[in-house]
């Protein structure tokens, strides 16, 4: 009686587990399929604190473009621009221009995923790639400058993290505290 049940389960034993570490290992593989690439796009308006915004000192039109990065696993699409991108943006662009004596203004409606295209986001990076450097060559055409900066989530440390650097000088524009 005592081997029959030791062999019932052994043979229990024997057909749970490898169905176990093949839908592990199905998770796995799909987690990586499942990787959603994006870049965000800030448009603000850039001027000089305790100044008034008259012809001699007007306000800057700008637009920040981050590089291309894997959308975080825990953050709902939807959500990621409140949680994450502008807390991000505030701390490790905003926050360090502003110390240098200027204001930088943007609200909700001025931070996008991928631009202004409908994407959520893209399957490849080349992809997004592509569709950041359209996004670009497009505001190019409508009298702002525009800046990069790095998105690396997790520990950042203002400029030194995010990079922002002019990308695109449009004459007809102040710039102002550029970084160096």
């Amino acid at each position: 009686m005592r081997t029959k049940l030791t062999i019932l389960l052994l043979t229990l034993m024997l057909t749970v587990l490898p169905s176990r570490s093949l839908l592990s290992s199905k998770v796995i593989a799909s987690r990586k399929t499942d990787t959603a690439y994006l870049y965000i796009e800030v448009e603000t308006k850039v001027y000089r604190k305790g100044v008034e915004i008259s012809s001699e000192n007007p306000e800057e039109r700008r637009w920040y473009f981050s590089n291309v990065v894997v959308q975080p696993e825990d953050v709902p699409s939807y959500s990621l621009i409140k949680q994450k991108v502008m807390p991000y943006f505030s701390r490790n662009v905003m926050d360090p221009f502003e110390a240098r004596g200027f204001s930088l203004d943007y609200g909700d409606q001025d931070v996008r995923l991928n631009g202004e295209t409908s994407r959520a986001n893209y399957e490849t990076k080349e992809e997004a790639e592509k569709a950041r450097v359209e996004e670009i060559d497009y505001r190019k055409n409508q009298s702002g400058n525009i800046y990069s900066f790095e998105i690396v989530w997790g520990p950042a440390k203002g400029e030194e993290t995010s990079k922002p650097k002019l990308i695109y000088r449009d004459k007809e524009q102040p710039n102002y505290g550029a970084p160096k």
